[in-house]
């Protein structure tokens, strides 16, 4: 018998990293595993051969797509061209739901298996695409506790799991540790704007501009930023201008950042959680486009958009958003974080609740078992 042929699809960097972690997984269970797809240089690395790279894919709102619409629909193309050509026992779509969506409906037209991985966050707007998945996913399985019963509620025809979060999987950075300069008294705040360009943009000199105002006002803190991996240092220094004397550029190195610092500003998406298994207490802040906002907050359903907000089930942290998105408001409320005591003790022990609502380690081996059983037939 020939090896399992796998094509993976990511189109971002949190993506990127939950696929890498799978193919490795999936290799334990199938070592000639033939696994190809999109994704970005953590998948390369763990053995995925990439067709192409999900980069100037990851843009956010209608206005930003646009732009970038050709390049998108040539990557969809050329990917949906390797399914026919390979003709995978399995496809593992990872989030991204746009692209995904219409890669899942051509697999499912070449009559091909459709596991989705990281289910696409319908409970928060446009619901009724829950029972579109239904047509075109062999199995779903969700990375948040309250997911399942959402998807079983509305697409009872899909078949889908709660897996726990991958997150939990990922091995401790061993530099983790490793003290910041100036020692562990150091009083370091974390400025995390992103992984996209779009995102980096419109936060990255809302961060500097808050970091202006505490560093005035405490001239003690020093100021740390991770640059999200992937990202070019040469296309996003110039966002950097107007950083408060000594801001601290490093390579990766998030998690080093999250355990270290005395409080965070981070865009809202994956960091904002890496950060709660990290107890980091934070402010989230999000910005995008006039339009993608206004579109976006008629279809939201959401109260809160920061996923630690969502599984404690109230406004743990800080949510600053579009145009309460300011330095000032932002500054006041990190600095409230780094001067008051019993708040600072009420977000660690809100962030200790969200991390025991994540389930167990283990998802990307429950999900590879459950790739390998649709491989085989053996799928219930």
């Amino acid at each position: 018998m020939r090896p399992p042929r796998i094509v993976m699809v990511a189109g971002e960097a949190s993506g990127d990293i939950h696929g890498a972690a799978l193919a490795r997984a999936l290799r334990q269970l199938a070592p000639e595993a033939e696994i190809s797809g999109l994704g970005g240089p953590s998948m390369a690395a763990a053995g995925v051969d990439l067709l192409c790279a999900y980069d100037e894919l990851a843009v956010v709102g209608v206005a930003e797509v646009l732009p970038k619409l050709g390049h998108i629909l040539a990557v969809m193309a050329q990917l949906k061209g390797h399914l026919g050509r390979v003709r995978p026992d399995l496809v593992i779509l990872i989030d991204f739901p746009d692209f995904n969506f219409r890669i899942g409906r051509a697999a499912k037209k070449l009559g091909l298996k459709v596991l989705y991985y990281i289910s696409p966050q319908l409970w928060a707007w446009r619901r009724g695409r829950a029972r579109q998945m239904a047509r075109f996913v062999d199995a779903l399985t969700c990375v948040f506790p309250f997911e399942e019963a959402f998807f079983r509620r509305i697409a009872p025809d899909l078949p889908v799991s709660f897996v726990g979060h991958p997150l939990l999987d990922r091995p401790p950075d061993p530099e983790a540790d490793e003290p910041l300069p100036g020692g562990r008294d150091a009083q370091w705040v974390g400025l995390l704007p992103g992984s996209r360009m779009s995102e980096i943009s419109r936060l990255a000199p809302l961060m500097m501009a808050a970091a202006r105002i505490m560093a005035a006002q405490r001239p003690e803190l020093r100021f740390v930023l991770p640059l999200a991996p992937g990202l070019d240092r040469r296309r996003v220094t110039p966002f950097w201008a107007g950083a408060p004397e000594g801001l601290l550029i490093l390579d990766g190195q998030a998690e080093r950042v999250m355990r270290q610092a005395r409080a965070l500003v981070v865009a809202s998406g994956t960091a904002t959680l890496q950060a709660a298994l990290a107890k980091a207490p934070m402010v989230v802040v999000y910005k995008t486009g006039k339009l993608s906002y206004h579109l976006g907050r008629a279809l939201i359903k959401v109260d809160h958009i920061a996923m630690p907000n969502l599984i404690f089930g109230g406004g743990l942290l800080t949510e600053l958003i579009q145009d309460q998105a300011t330095p000032q408001a932002v500054a006041a409320e990190t600095l409230a974080i780094l001067g008051d005591a019993e708040r600072r003790q009420a977000i660690l022990e809100g962030l200790e609740l969200v991390r025991g609502r994540l389930g167990q380690p283990g998802a990307n081996q429950r999900v590879a078992r459950l790739a390998m059983d649709l491989i085989e037939g053996n799928a219930h």
